[in-house]
């Protein structure tokens, strides 16, 4: 017996739609496309396109959406986009009762198990969850157009994942720059949260920043380059190749931000054996993550430092991992359901 599965990981930038077929022998992926969010004005046209594009007839047994937002009943909305995804429309739409929406991070939770050793660079080998008797839970922070994070609890041979808004509570500064960027922030914003520095726009926030309050100066280049691209990426491609001083020194504080939040995540949770880093951001820029920076402000606690050195710190370099788990998700609940 075969089924037929759709999932999606629908985020602010990107949504990314698969076709999947499962057989007593495996999983065979028919059809895959990434479309740009912002391109369309809800979440039926892409799906729509998608089934048309790849004349999906007939439909489905199942399908899971993974959302880039809280997900408290089946009407789901994105943070960072004004899309409102129902349930119902969907079944409606798939022919199918069997639509489950989840978090986006949750998903990434649910991916994880499906990826290969390949799919991740160990930026601190801690204790091994084996040699560690307390736990074999885990985290999971990822800064892409918004700041996710995800409790993965350990339950006997699988994580079972808890979704959180943790990327929007405020952000708490380091040192004395941070404190000036808080402080800067705070003269338009009445609530700054964490998401607001570690994303995309976070980016170019710190970016802007450093060359209004701290005076370095900005490349006609660069300011060019960012008005036909993504300034993130224009931001990050100057820093990795080290070409310009604003760049390489807004991509240093900005993994400053992201390795201390990380470090606040694994002691919001602890304890846990590993945590995971996913997001659109991380995997981009993983050898500026790797060079020590990153681990430096993670592990940068005070009494709790030598307890956050035992702690695996792994970074997904595979960006369909949301994709995947939104699949395996699916699949699993359907099995579970004896349909």
């Amino acid at each position: 017996m075969s089924m037929r599965i759709i999932a999606g990981d629908i985020g602010g930038t990107n949504s990314r739609l698969v076709l999947a077929e499962y057989t007593a022998t495996g999983r065979l992926v028919l059809a895959e496309k990434h479309y740009l969010s912002a391109e369309y004005d809800d979440f039926v046209e892409v799906l729509i396109q998608f089934l048309n594009e790849h004349d999906i007839r007939p439909l489905v047994d199942a399908a899971c959406f993974a959302i880039a937002g809280p997900v408290e009943s089946a009407v789901v909305s994105l943070t960072n986009l004004p899309w409102k995804i129902r349930r119902e429309q969907l079944c409606d739409i798939l022919e199918t009762p069997e639509v489950s929406l989840i978090n986006d991070f949750v998903a990434v939770a649910h991916g994880i198990s499906t990826l290969d050793s390949s799919d991740f660079l160990v930026l601190q080998q801690g204790l091994a969850a084996e040699n560690n008797p307390v736990t074999a839970d885990a985290a999971v922070v990822g800064a892409g157009t918004g700041l996710g994070v995800a409790h993965l609890v350990w339950q006997k041979d699988h994580y079972k994942p808890y979704s959180s808004e943790a990327g929007h509570v405020g952000f708490a500064p380091e040192n004395a720059l941070q404190t000036e960027l808080l402080a800067s922030l705070q003269r338009t914003h009445e609530h700054v949260s964490l998401e607001w520095v570690l994303s995309g726009k976070g980016l170019v926030t710190i970016y802007h920043f450093l060359h209004e309050v701290t005076g370095l100066p900005e490349s006609p280049d660069i300011r060019e380059a960012m008005h036909g691209s993504d300034p993130a990426q224009v931001i990050s491609e100057y820093a990795l190749i080290q070409n310009d001083d604003l760049c390489l020194r807004t991509l240093e504080m900005f993994i400053d931000i992201y390795g201390a939040a990380a470090g606040n995540a694994a002691l919001h949770y602890y304890p846990i054996a590993e945590l995971y880093i996913a997001g659109g951001i991380a995997a981009k820029i993983k050898s500026r993550m790797a060079d020590g920076r990153f681990t430096a402000a993670f592990n940068n606690k005070g009494a709790m430092s030598s307890v956050l050195q035992k702690i695996t710190i792994k970074l997904i370099t595979q960006e369909k991992v949301g994709l995947y788990g939104a699949l395996s998700y699916a699949w699993q609940s359907y099995r579970k359901q004896g349909v």
